[in-house]
């Protein structure tokens, strides 16, 4: 007998499903791309229990026939392509013809359709893949999707899914990319028989991005760059958010996930953007088909580009400039890479060029394909050179000043020996506002003041919040913000809990928040702020209860209430901070894992400088 057997279809098609069909944003997704292929100008989507009971999706597009129909939920059927030489240029949203035969084999499905030529539409109903019926059907031009009891039949895959309320979260983020993608339609959001949303078509992206970010101040972005033309709505560097949630990216208005083009995009802001934050906003991509390959992800949320670098490096340009112009930001830092160049020659011959130095004349070492780099003013393009070139550490990247580091020959100690006490160092003075010198009889300590500050905080909310002791400073009138719907959900389960840290949030509704106390702890700390990065840490981690990530959410609060680099220190401030390291534990390292100090022995000193 052979080892190696054929699968059964019903088995293959649930494989397929899991690759397609995550979770019912998912399916949200795949039949939201499918009415906007078929031309819709409407598109209203409504959804039971967080799309697990129920998910439905009208639309008034091109509709099918009762044979389109039969076939559309055979596997591998498709309107999108015909020849391999499609597959090279695909404008479309969808192609690869899996979208509802996976949906079918793992929920009870049902599609009514009609097309403008057919007197009469018909019905198709589905089960576990299985065909039910399919009959005529009278209705209006256009195409209805209805699932219910998604995951019926893969329990292994429904016990899985979230609560209710973020995957309807995650479902209203589906339909805000769509929206955000296609400004000439109209999109309704329904949750549980009540419409939370509706987009009525627009003219312009920049009237659709003003509907969707109605409490942000968005800054226009444009430029072109060969074939590559960019046009992104930014808000001002205050207002970023940790995890770029965000962020919305758009090659070709298919909404996408890349994470080294939300980099990019963060680098434009210079050294102003902190590490980790990223701006709120969307970001359009538009280049020719046959420069970006689309058919590298099951789901279709990731591209490839022919000459990422050139992307990169345009929308580095084109970002910095526009912003730097808009929100009077200090010149980008440069981009990506930089250059190791060899020193000028004293006297070049005449015949012999000189060596590049701008993005241009980059182009004559590295091919352009897209004429990106000739376009790019060197000021703002990222540096490049005939020699070698070596990506900037990813600490540098983001313009934060990395921790001094320190080559010794022995290993440094991430704190003071065991003998040696923090509060026996001798404060010397503050470099650049941000590193404290000290200096015992054995050599020399380097702190980096925001981490240590930020160790000591952590300590006394930990040890405070063990204790059930944290005071809160109540606020002279609530702050009201606006959140994700998760965020409000997650708010509301878990009040309780941080209350216990000092925190007090109200729910306000489905997408606001109140903020009523923060830790006394933590009065320097914006409130907004400090409770914006909370949520989207704590959204980060699944959304799992306060309780399950106490030290990740103390972490991002004590960060908040702590000294920064930047800020001036007395004499007197430094000595006090020394003196709280020796209350707090494992004082080495600030919560997120930067080293506090580093260590240079008084003979190291001398052998670096030659004395020995």
């Amino acid at each position: 007998m052979t080892r190696i057997v054929i699968l059964p279809p019903e088995l293959a098609s649930q494989i397929a499903a899991g690759e397609v069909v995550e979770r019912p944003a998912s399916a949200v997704k795949e039949l939201i791309e499918n009415a906007l292929d078929a031309g819709a100008t409407r598109c209203d989507v409504e959804i039971d229990a967080g799309g697990i009971r129920r998910i439905r999706v009208a639309d008034d597009g091109a509709g099918m026939t009762e044979a389109d129909l039969r076939l559309s939920v055979e596997r591998h059927a498709t309107s999108k392509l015909a020849t391999l030489a499609d597959l090279d240029r695909i404008s479309s949203f969808g192609f690869r013809g899996e979208a509802l035969p996976s949906l079918a084999s793992v929920s009870r499905l049902s599609i009514s359709t009609r097309s403008p030529a057919c007197d009469e539409g018909a019905v198709i109903s589905l089960e576990g893949g299985e065909l039910s019926s399919c009959e005529p059907v009278g209705r209006p031009p256009g195409t209805t999707v209805e699932v219910r009891d998604l995951f019926f039949n893969v329990p292994a895959r429904r016990k899985f899914l979230r609560a209710s309320g973020t995957e309807s979260g995650h479902v209203g983020d589906v339909v805000e990319s769509a929206a955000l993608a296609r400004p000439d339609v109209t999109f309704t959001f329904g949750r549980d028989g009540r419409r939370v949303r509706e987009l009525l078509r627009v003219t312009t992206l920049e009237e659709r991005v003003a509907q969707v970010f109605t409490e942000e101040a968005l800054a226009p972005c444009r430029g072109q760059r060969g074939p590559l033309a960019i046009e992104a709505f930014l808000s001002r560097p205050e207002r970023a958010r940790s995890g770029g949630v965000g962020l919305k990216l758009f090659v070709n208005t298919r909404p996408v996930r890349d994470r080294s083009l939300a980099l990019t995009v963060a680098q434009a802001y210079g050294s102003v953007l902190e590490r980790g934050r990223y701006p709120r906003g969307a970001v359009y991509l538009t280049l020719p088909p046959e420069l970006v390959d689309v058919n590298v992800h099951p789901r279709k949320s990731e591209v490839r580009f022919a000459d990422p670098r050139a992307v990169q490096d345009a929308l580095y340009s084109v970002l910095s400039k526009a912003l730097a112009s808009a929100f009077s930001l200090p010149p980008g830092a440069p981009g990506r890479w930089v250059a190791l160049r060899d020193p000028p020659a004293a006297a070049p011959a005449p015949a012999q060029p000189a060596a590049p130095t701008t993005a241009a004349a980059a182009t004559e070492v590295a091919p352009d394909p897209w004429g990106l780099a000739d376009a790019a003013p060197p000021a703002a393009a990222p540096a490049s050179s005939s020699t070698h070139a070596i990506p900037i550490p990813p600490a540098q990247l983001d313009g934060e000043p990395p921790t001094l580091a320190v080559r010794d020959s022995a290993t440094s100690p991430i704190r003071p020996r065991p003998e040696v006490k923090w509060s026996s160092l001798r404060f010397v003075a503050q470099v650049r506002q941000t590193y404290l010198l000290c200096e015992t009889n054995e050599g020399l300590y380097v702190l980096d003041q925001h981490a240590a500050a930020e160790r000591v905080a952590f300590d006394k909310l930990r040890r405070a919040y063990r204790d059930r002791n944290v005071a809160a400073q109540a606020l002279l009138f609530p702050l009201t913000i606006d959140v994700s719907p998760e965020e409000a959900e997650f708010v509301e389960a878990h009040g309780e809990a941080l209350s216990e840290a000092g925190l007090q949030l109200r729910a306000r509704g489905e997408q606001v928040v109140s903020i009523h106390a923060v830790p006394k702890l933590l009065q320097r700390a914006s409130p907004e702020r400090l409770v914006r990065d909370l949520l989207s840490e704590m959204m980060r981690t699944g959304g799992r209860g306060f309780s399950d990530a106490v030290d990740l959410a103390l972490a991002t609060m004590a960060c908040h209430g702590s000294v920064r680099a930047g800020d001036p220190l007395s004499a007197a401030e430094a000595t006090a901070l020394l003196l709280a390291l020796d209350q707090a534990d494992f004082a080495g390292h600030c919560p997120h894992g930067r080293p506090v100090v580093t260590f240079t022995s008084w003979a190291e000193l001398d052998r670096k400088v030659g004395r020995r």
